[in-house]
């Protein structure tokens, strides 16, 4: 049957499809990798991020297609994780607020709404690259010329779309020549793409059931000792606003726990609050607007069951200290040495596991402090941070630490007693260090020089191969000496499994044969990396 336009419903079950599609092809979107080393998590975070948004919509009815597609923005809004994450979710955004104010959408409100979403998506993004999923959207999109297309089919419209985006992605490794050489496209392109055609299976009546394809995610985790819980019910509410300015609840509820998050999209609010009467919440929302998402925990029990300790004895909450610094890594030993180094809040995350927009946000309103400062310590992780920082009132710095090494760097000239400004400038110029990463190849390939093998364990420096051998400890040895003239001050953090004695004994035999070399050993404990090393 031909459809010029789809409704509410119809759009529930594209959404859901594209979700499904995604989710189905994760695997296939992490093996895409543009380096033969593990970091090819793009499907995980494009279908995590989309999971967010499916979540947000599942269950609701909707009366008008601008109001789905508003929720499901603001779902992948607050789940975006990594890079892909984000920009996806700046897509369905842009999508969102390309198609207000219409009850259906024709082919040409489709193409006006994936317009804007390629103007939201790039402005999104501080330096665009040509050959990933900006370049997929925007060809896409842009194929359709000026044509009016008020006549044209959804089901017409769908399948030029998605013939345009598999031009476009065919055509990435042509834009991004670390594609060509490893003989893959675009993870994040062929992501938008699984979903263009999910979207198309949804409209011609293709619903999978998304609850038997979701597996268990491990989400990541704050950092947390044994405390005591002063306001124990974790209370989530969306509510759907009667009127823009809903300041005068935001300081109503403010006074009535702590930990808030109070994020408005257009007419949708999301309430976040640790409280001790959840039921005085739903009733101040329902005052501003009609509930359409409750969660309400009993942290109190949670925490017992977590820690297996007495949280009956409650104290008072400290008083705001002046900064908080929150860094993202893994591994009890990093965790350890970030802490020591005078970290408040530790957000479990790193390579292949990216903390989404929501963890950063949350531990950020969870804390009493006049300033923050977020180190991502992840490339693929800084603009979920950045994201995090735009949607809270409370003065966030995030230090633009795409390493290990640079996290650590910045921290140790972080100085409590200065000023904001001061420490800003005195942290980013302590990210000047080198970072040596030593990790696996996933498969045989052909890379800047080298003939690597499944499994053979590569040196990366700076985001450059320098090195390939068949164990973690030769490539660590031989990149060092070579690489020994360059730098004299060297910190090895041990990933997990590694035996932290053996490399000690590597260390003094470098600094035997050249004394000029000083050089520490830390256990990190790090997944992903067998190694990671600062390089001064």
């Amino acid at each position: 049957m031909s459809t010029f336009q789809i409704d509410a419903q119809k759009m529930a079950d594209i959404l859901h499809q594209s979700y499904a599609n995604l989710y189905k092809n994760k695997e296939k979107l992490n093996g895409l990798n543009v380096f033969p080393v593990p970091d090819g998590d793009t499907g995980t975070n494009m279908s995590l991020t989309l999971k967010a948004a499916y979540d947000t919509v599942n269950g609701h009815d909707y009366e008008r297609v601008d109001e789905l597609l508003r929720s499901f923005a603001r779902g992948s809004l607050m789940g975006a994780r990594g890079n892909s994450g984000v920009i996806l979710s700046q897509i369905f955004g842009g999508l969102a607020k390309g198609t207000e104010g219409k009850f259906v959408l024709t082919a040409q409100d489709f193409h006006k709404g994936l317009q804007r979403a390629v103007d939201t998506s790039y402005k999104a993004v501080m330096q665009p690259v040509e050959g990933t999923i900006l370049t997929v959207i925007r060809e896409s999109v842009a194929s359709f010329g000026d044509n009016d297309l008020s006549e044209m089919k959804i089901e017409e419209f769908l399948d030029k779309l998605i013939e345009a985006a598999h031009i476009s992605l065919e055509n990435t490794p042509e834009l991004l020549p670390v594609l060509k050489t490893s003989g893959v496209v675009d993870a994040g392109g062929a992501g938008l793409v699984s979903i263009f055609e999910g979207m198309r299976d949804g409209l011609n009546g293709i619903v999978t059931p998304v609850e038997e394809q979701v597996e268990k995610h491990e989400e990541a985790m704050h950092f947390q000792q044994s405390t005591d819980i002063e306001f124990g019910y974790c209370t989530e509410v969306i509510v759907r606003a009667f009127k823009s300015d809903n300041t005068p609840l935001k300081e109503t509820l403010f006074e009535q726990g702590d930990s808030m998050v109070f994020v408005q999209d257009d007419d949708i609010l999301k309430i976040h609050l640790h409280t001790n009467h959840p039921g005085l919440v739903l009733e101040e929302s329902l005052t501003y607007g009609e509930i359409i998402h409750v969660k309400i925990d009993n942290m109190r029990m949670q925490h017992e069951t977590i820690m297996g300790v007495d949280v009956h004895d409650h104290r008072h909450a400290e008083p705001p200290s002046k900064y908080c610094v929150i860094a993202v890594c893994a591994g009890d030993g990093l965790e350890e040495i970030f802490t020591d180094l005078g970290t408040n809040r530790i957000i479990q995350g790193g390579q292949t596991m990216n903390p989404s927009t929501e963890d950063i946000l949350e531990c950020i309103e969870a804390t009493r402090a006049e300033h923050f400062y977020v180190l991502p310590n992840n490339s693929n992780i800084l603009l979920a941070a950045q994201q995090a920082q735009s949607m809270t009132d409370k003065d966030v710095h995030v230090i633009p630490t795409k390493s290990i090494p640079q996290g650590i760097a910045a921290l140790t000239l972080f100085d409590p007693e200065k000023e904001v400004e001061e420490n800003t400038e005195l942290m980013i110029s302590g990210m000047d260090v080198s970072t040596l990463q030593v990790t696996y190849s996933v498969r045989n390939t052909k890379l800047q020089g080298f003939a690597i093998k499944e499994k053979d364990a590569i040196a990366i420096l700076d985001g450059q191969i320098v090195g390939v051998d068949r164990t973690p400890e030769r490539v660590l040895k031989k990149v060092l000496s070579e690489q020994q003239e360059r730098f004299e001050i060297i910190t090895i953090y041990t990933g997990e499994g590694r035996d932290v004695q053996k490399t000690r004994k590597l260390a003094d035999d470098l600094m035997k044969k050249y004394s000029r070399l000083e050089i520490d050993v830390f256990e990190g404990g790090q997944p992903v990396y067998y190694y990671i090393v600062s390089l001064e």
